[in-house]
Formats: C-alpha cells, structure tokens, sequence
C-alpha cells in the first residue's frame, strides 16, 4: 500500500493526521513483527516508513502554505497602507 503525494494533496489536515496515526501504528506492528521474527516482508518497514515521510511532508506544506498566504496579505496591506498615506 504505497501512497502518492499526489492523492494525498486532495486530503484535509485532519484525514492527513488519522493517515499518519495509522500509519505509525503500523510501524510500531511492523517492528514488532521483526523482532519476534514473524515478519515476511521487512521491506514493509522500509515502505512505511517513507509513507510517513510523505504525509508528513504534505502536511507541512499545507499548513505552511497558510502561513506563507497570510504574510503575503499582511504584506500587501501594509503596501496599501503606505501608499495612502503618501
């Protein structure tokens, strides 16, 4: 089960977190799994891991995005201030 950050970019913050959630669950059973030498696949930690990696990096990128729109407003208000002053 590989995710795409493409499919993940369609997605709200909060179903981003229950992905991520579920997936560090799924990593902690992965590595249980190893550990007791009941895991087939250990490329299932490695993939895991990088889905993590990618939900967590669209996630970033969308609640910065917020930020970044909202100091760009703060920006351009400022610039309109200043100029009817002028």
């Amino acid at each position: 089960m590989s995710l795409e950050a493409k499919d993940l970019r369609g997605n709200d913050p909060e179903e981003l977190r229950r992905t991520l959630r579920k997936l560090e669950e799924d990593l902690f059973k992965h590595k249980l799994k190893k550990n007791t030498s009941q895991l087939e696949n250990t490329m299932q930690i490695r993939n895991t891991r990088r889905d993590i990696a990618r939900v967590q990096t669209v996630l970033a990128e969308r609640l910065g995005a917020g930020t970044q729109e909202a100091k760009q407003e703060a920006k351009q208000e400022a610039k309109q201030e200043a100029k009817k002053e002028t």
